[in-house]
């Protein structure tokens, strides 16, 4: 037994002896933690890990060291709302796999299990600075669209490393035609999804042998509905207007699951209330216009008023083909229109890492994953772009097929190749 335990030490030493060392020098260190911005600081990273941040920290031993020229270093980015990996040619349905018509399923539904890792958006999505993201499921015949899934955008399995961490209830005026046509009817239908799925879990062993009355959800939807109602699970609802909010609150109130308020154009207006019950909101800050009735109130200050009243606010993309590029030009917007620099970092760093419950992310600190972007330029301005990514420890090529394409036919002076071979 002892030398069993004297191997394994051996063994685990000797990973940690030859495991990867980077060291990333002289950067103008965007930590997002306790220690603030940092100049001229260097990073420590050791197997896919930080642990060590620091002013200055000894090259020797390191496997790699990268001089970042007094460059902007930050966390990789989350993007809090995307169908990346379950989306690929726009109103060609053939490509998408992010809804479900048709069928008995709803919160159950599960989308993860169709995500495509080789998307051709995800190095695009990288060439961002954006490192993880969380995949949405939208409407199909349910006002309960399912589930999201969290994915990771280094390029190895697996791609989607939590894929039940979310359900997702949409309330908005669009979304009424799946409920009668009423957001009143709509709302009822969700709190009576909540009750039956309480109803299921107290007489588990009536359902199993046919001793209670019908059910109008499936059991996996009332399987993951009752993973909310424990609070394994938190309630995502997509909303705008500030009247359905606050009745949407007072509603669910009895049920004592976690809240986040998705979309929220006009969350503004009750931002005391979501301050007090401490429910986040994810926002796509450049989606502000007036387009519908549910969001008239929508405006460009609204993340600027919702964290003044100390609400968590996230910022996400939403749309995968016009707003793909856009999650670091709406953080600066989001500056453009009263919020602080800090503050508009947060919300596609740490804040999403505390809103769906990830540990060891969003932050350049000790113990952290070693998720780096170094930047040209302010990441917050529209015209600043990565030169160096790393996720999980790992260096990620930057090249997308559109810089193929370029450098394809960018000089079509060269005759003596065959156009169709250049």
């Amino acid at each position: 037994m002892i030398m069993r335990l004297f191997i394994l030490s051996v063994l685990l030493f000797s990973q940690a002896l030859f495991a990867d060392s980077y060291l990333i020098k002289n950067g103008r260190l965007v930590t997002m933690g306790m220690q603030g911005v940092i100049e001229n600081g260097d990073i420590h990273i050791v197997d896919g890990r930080i642990v060590e941040v620091a002013q200055e920290i000894n090259p020797e031993s390191m496997d790699e060291v990268i001089d970042a020229g007094g460059a902007y270093v930050t966390p990789g980015l989350f993007d809090s709302g995307t169908q990346l990996g379950l989306a690929e040619v726009e109103k060609y349905v053939g490509s998408t796999d992010n809804r479900v018509k048709g069928q008995p399923l709803g919160a159950g539904f599960s989308p993860a299990l169709a995500l495509n890792r080789y998307s051709s958006f995800v190095p695009m999505v990288r060439k961002e600075g954006i490192t993880r993201a969380m995949v949405l499921p939208v409407t199909g015949s349910e006002i309960l669209a399912g589930q999201s899934a969290l994915v990771q955008l280094g390029g190895n399995a697996p791609f989607s490393t939590n894929d039940g961490n979310a359900v997702h209830l949409y309330l908005r005026e669009v979304d009424r035609k799946l409920a009668g046509g009423s957001q009143a009817s709509a709302l009822t239908q969700a709190v009576n999804s909540l009750k039956e799925a309480e109803r299921f879990g107290k007489n588990k062993r009536a359902y199993q042998s046919g001793k209670t009355r019908e059910f109008r959800q499936s059991e996996n939807d009332l399987k993951t509905l009752l993973q909310v109602l424990n609070r394994d699970m938190t309630l995502v609802i997509h909303l705008d207007r500030a009247a359905d909010i606050e009745t949407v609150i007072a509603e669910l109130n009895v049920f004592n699951i976690r809240l986040v308020i998705a979309g929220g154009r006009e969350a503004w207006k009750v931002k005391e209330l979501l301050a007090e019950r401490e429910i986040p909101v994810v926002l796509n800050v450049i989606d502000n216009l007036p387009s519908r009735f549910d969001r008239l109130g929508a405006r460009l200050d609204n993340a600027a008023l919702l964290v003044g009243a100390g609400v968590k606010v996230a910022f996400m993309t939403q749309d995968l083909y016009s707003d793909t590029r856009s999650l670091t030009q709406a953080a600066g917007v989001a500056v453009a229109y009263g919020l602080t620099w800090h503050q508009a970092m947060k919300a596609i760093t740490v804040n999403p890492a505390a809103i769906w419950g990830l540990e060891n992310y969003g932050s350049l600190e000790a113990g952290q994953v070693a998720d780096i972007v170094i930047w040209d330029g302010d990441p917050l301005e529209v015209m600043s772009a990565p030169t160096r990514l790393m996720i999980d420890g790992r260096w990620i090529n930057l090249t997308t097929r559109q810089d193929l394409l370029r450098d394809r036919y960018s000089d079509l002076d060269k005759q003596d190749i065959p156009f169709g071979y250049r």
